[in-house]
């Protein structure tokens, strides 16, 4: 009998959410522009984690991102007394300053693009640092092995891109130029000894590479449309990321040469991906994870309630989106974290007994340089 209670309690809870995240997304479509608030007031009271009601930014419907930021205000809003609502923006690099200037609350997305924000990284699109933002939670990581070239181009390797047309500039997309700068200087390479082809977006990258316009480009994850649409119709190679690397050896891959990619992509680790779509054998690529982030603005009452509600019921996350099924209490917290935690979510985590001094010395290097 407890186990069929179980069961109906757990059918009730996903029939609840599948119902409010619905109707968040209803709300935020068609409004890309940040909600009204007057006076620039902070999104959360100062005192206090009760009925509380949060903005929370995150890039355009129909991204994943979205889908975890639904999700997430869902799960929050539906077990708590924090009332969470979404606004989808054009993307992070819109509402990533909005944190400083208390127009967004919460949002998740890539920590790589929120550090470059928060030191305020001027050639990655952040001329001011937003110096407001503060972690609350690690979430999935994405794994990205960097550049993919057609299957029918002869290219195996990175160094066989010498002389190559290699898509870039990505003004609209900086992680992906980034991304290529990276994996061609953890080569030994630079776009110098490459022909540098402009293109605005990824989706304009892997177009010209379907058109044979360039020889190769950046590369999203196999389950992406563009990339099965290109798979099918032309054939695509994913390249090892690192040339002289197989994918059981990246445990002795030297500092030096990771550096090459962890200075430009922080946060980033090396690992491995399997076979999937276009990725035809074990591959080497890198990682990096999502963060669920907050203005400092918001109450430490507010953020501690988030944290709770979040670890006590992270199950609910699980159906709505693959990458979710990683959102668990052991993934949450970063031992080595490249934005400075809310002091809600330091509360939070010294009270689960994770806060350690190495931690400790990290949150308060990343403090000062909020500071200056």
């Amino acid at each position: 009998m407890q186990r069929n209670f179980r069961k109906s309690t757990r059918k009730l809870t996903a029939v609840l959410l599948a119902a409010a995240l619905s109707l968040i997304t209803a709300c935020s479509q068609g409004n890309n522009t940040p909600a009204a608030n007057p006076g620039n007031q902070p999104q959360a009271p100062a005192g206090g984690g009760k009925n509380v009601k949060i903005n929370y930014t995150t890039s355009p419907i129909g991204t994943s991102v979205n889908t975890i930021g639904n999700a997430i205000a869902s799960v929050i809003s539906l077990n708590s007394d924090v009332q969470i609502s979404v606004q989808p923006v054009a993307g992070m690099n819109v509402w990533l300053p909005q944190i400083d200037l208390g127009q967004s609350g919460l949002g998740s997305d890539a920590a790589p693009e929120m550090v470059w924000a928060f030191e305020g990284k001027a050639d990655y699109g952040y001329k001011q640092p937003v110096k407001d933002i503060r972690m609350m939670v690690r979430g999935n990581y994405i794994s990205v092995t960097g550049l993919v070239v057609r299957a029918d181009s002869g290219i195996k390797s990175v160094a066989d891109l010498k002389g190559k047309r290699v898509a870039g500039g990505y003004p609209a997309a900086v992680f992906a130029r980034v991304t290529t700068e990276a994996v061609l200087a953890a080569n030994g390479m630079s776009m110098s000894d490459v022909k540098e082809v402009p293109v605005a977006t990824i989706v304009a990258g892997m177009e010209a590479l379907r058109d044979n316009r360039v020889d190769a480009t950046f590369a999203l994850v196999p389950s992406s449309p563009i990339m099965m649409e290109t798979h099918n119709s032309v054939g695509l190679h994913a390249l090892n990321l690192l040339d002289n690397t197989r994918p059981d050896e990246i445990n002795t891959v030297p500092e030096n040469v990771f550096n090459e990619i962890s200075s430009r992509i922080p946060g980033s680790e090396l690992t491995v991906v399997k076979p999937e779509g276009y990725i035809a054998n074990d591959t080497v690529a890198f990682k990096y994870p999502l963060y669920l982030v907050s203005s400092s603005q918001i109450s430490e009452d507010a953020v501690y309630t988030m944290m709770d509600t979040l670890w006590n019921h992270y199950e609910d996350l699980h159906p709505i989106h693959p990458w979710l099924q990683e959102w668990t209490p052991e993934q949450f917290f970063d031992p080595h974290p490249t934005l400075p935690y809310h002091e809600g979510a330091v509360k939070f985590f010294k009270e689960k007994g994770l806060w350690n001094d190495d931690v400790e010395k990290i949150q308060q290097e990343l403090l000062k340089k909020a500071e200056k």
